[in-house]
């Protein structure tokens, strides 16, 4: 990672482009009156909607904008619920369920890829605007469903290379 203050982007991609969508992104963000939104660091910021914690974050080595959602803390791993997630992946084209554990505390995390480089503000906007919305309704199924906790408010203490290496390595 490069000095706190810059974002490391990939050759391949457009610098200007990328922190253009990330500064509008965040200006949306703010805009459109989101719950504790958070610039972490330069290539990752959270908000709330609703009950569902949203995470945007840049992936320069993997050419990627990834935003995850951590639907529910504290389930419980079980036949059933592994069986729903796998449902929910196989009917997915972008968007995959995964379950997560660190430290003996077991996450549910939405996770949704965009090619970077490929990316315009608009269809960016779209994709997040979906996913919080999205996620919102899937936490609180699931915890209805599998039981756990809703209003993750700690992205920030995940470690977020945990979590991408996690996800990627099940998902993709």
């Amino acid at each position: 990672m490069a000095r706190e203050d810059t974002l490391e982007i990939h050759p391949a991609y457009d610098e200007a482009h990328a922190r253009g969508l990330y500064r509008t992104l965040w200006d949306s963000l703010c805009e459109a009156n989101v719950v504790d939104p958070h610039l972490i660091r330069p290539d990752l910021m959270t908000w709330r909607r609703g009950s569902a914690q949203v995470a945007m974050r840049i992936n320069p080595e993997l050419n990627n904008v990834s935003i995850y959602s951590v639907l529910v803390s504290d389930v419980q791993p079980s036949e059933p619920l592994y069986r729903y997630l796998l449902a929910y992946d196989n009917l997915q084209r972008l968007e995959t369920l995964g379950l997560l554990e660190q430290e003996g505390r077991w996450y549910i995390i939405l996770k949704y890829t965009l090619e970077l480089q490929l990316v315009s503000t608009e269809v960016l906007q779209r994709h997040v605007f979906y996913l919080q919305e999205r996620a919102d309704e899937l936490d609180t199924e699931l915890a209805a469903q599998f039981g756990g906790t809703l209003h993750f408010e700690d992205w920030q203490k995940l470690q977020q290379g945990d979590v991408d290496s996690v996800i990627d390595n099940l998902f993709g």
